[in-house]
């Protein structure tokens, strides 16, 4: 039954397509994300490269979740013609994600698509890794739906986290550009991360308070059970930080309800919202909590010390399952209760620094000034049809 689903979508949707590749192909780059409703912070990078340092191309950037519910669903078709749209017109496109449309119609030849991913690193097994697999998709469905085809170039953040991308796209290595992600450059950019920091700072002026502040940013869960565990344990968490010293900044996953919450002298929180990031809220912080989120590697990038609370750490290896050994690799401090996670902050705790570089320089190896900058040049050799290859994994070190 999946299989005919597939089928007749790929056969509808490719006949639509057929009447927008009837247009003129412009010298346009086009962002397609269903990753938020607004461009990521590595969008946001590129287009801004583009409009400067290229203005001779056009820019066309789409972002829209899938919404949930039957009428949701229906709504968003009207979004799926503005992609087509773009992927017709334009010469290169970049996702952050999978985008059906990119992976199931078959394109003009002169397209190129990026992907460039959300998230830094790689552990926390995805894509086709998890397919079968609780939090994965039916192997049936992505075959159906050709999940994560037609890239012509795939961005990592370190070359180890090669073989993990490849697995989950099923692309091969020869696909991947290991020079980084556009938010690298925003991590490490101090007038940057400066002015992020007074805007934090004057919506929640108590975190300016001379307490250091330590920053919660879980991942998601699946299902209800898990969502009322991480609920539990992080209102623990709040309870038994020590105010004196510290202030508390909690900040959910999008996927869950994207708020963040202030605690600056108990664990009553006393201010809440949806302005920040969990990265734009690094700006202030002295010490970050997480769990199996990216976030690490953001963390380390901006030398800040990590700490896992790891409450619900075995069940959700098993069933998730890493693509490293997830508790001997991370350099972060480790802890099952609040309790210890609080105590090592306290003590000052923190991963052996050797450590640390060496991850660093496997998964998050910032080799270029200007990582977005490699990425106008990339985009632009593309459109003119010039790419060696020169950034790939197998030419970059030559």
């Amino acid at each position: 039954m999946v299989k005919i689903f597939g089928a007749i979508f790929r056969f509808v949707t490719n006949f639509v397509y057929s009447f927008f590749k009837l247009k003129k192909t412009k010298n346009q780059v086009a962002f397609i994300s269903r990753q938020s409703e607004t461009p990521s912070i590595d969008f946001k990078y590129l287009i801004n490269e583009l409009k400067t340092q290229y203005p001779q191309y056009d820019v066309v950037v789409l972002c829209k979740m899938i919404p949930s519910g039957l009428g949701g669903k229906i709504k968003y078709i009207g979004e799926m013609f503005r992609q087509m749209n773009a992927l017709a017109q334009s010469k290169v496109v970049v996702l952050d994600g999978y985008c059906i449309l990119a992976s199931v119609l078959k394109h003009k030849k002169d397209l190129k698509i990026i992907q460039i991913w959300h998230a830094l690193g790689a552990f926390k097994r995805f894509g086709r890794s998890i397919l079968d697999k609780e939090g994965g998709k039916s192997s049936a469905l992505a075959d159906a739906m050709r999940m994560h085809k037609n890239y012509d170039l795939i961005a990592v953040s370190g070359e180890k986290c090669v073989p993990a991308f490849s697995e989950a796209f099923g692309q091969p290595a020869d696909k991947f550009i290991p020079i980084g992600i556009p938010r690298m450059d925003c991590l490490t950019d101090d007038e940057m991360n400066k002015s992020i920091k007074n805007r934090v700072l004057a919506a929640y002026p108590s975190l300016g308070n001379g307490k250091r502040n330590i920053l919660y940013v879980p991942t998601f869960r699946d299902n209800e059970e898990d969502i009322q565990n991480l609920r539990a344990h992080t209102e623990e968490l709040a309870s038994r930080v020590n105010y004196d010293d510290f202030n508390l900044i909690v900040k959910h996953h999008v996927v869950d309800t994207n708020k963040e919450e202030i605690y600056t002298s108990s664990h009553l929180n006393e201010q809440s919202g949806e302005l920040f990031t969990g990265m734009d809220f690094m700006s202030v912080a002295d010490a970050v909590i997480t769990d199996y989120s990216s976030v690490i590697y953001e963390a380390l990038l901006k030398n800040i010390p990590v700490y896992i609370f790891d409450f619900d750490g075995d069940k959700y290896i098993d069933e998730r399952g890493f693509y490293i050994d997830f508790k001997n690799d991370i350099p972060a401090i480790f802890g099952e209760t609040a309790f210890d996670i609080c105590k090592s902050i306290e003590n000052g705790d923190t991963a052996d620094a050797e450590k640390i570089n060496t991850f660093k320089n496997d998964y998050v190896n910032k080799r270029f000034d200007s990582i977005t900058s490699v990425y106008g040049e990339i985009i632009d050799s593309l459109i003119k049809g010039t790419y060696d290859g020169k950034y790939n994994l197998s030419l970059i070190h030559i």
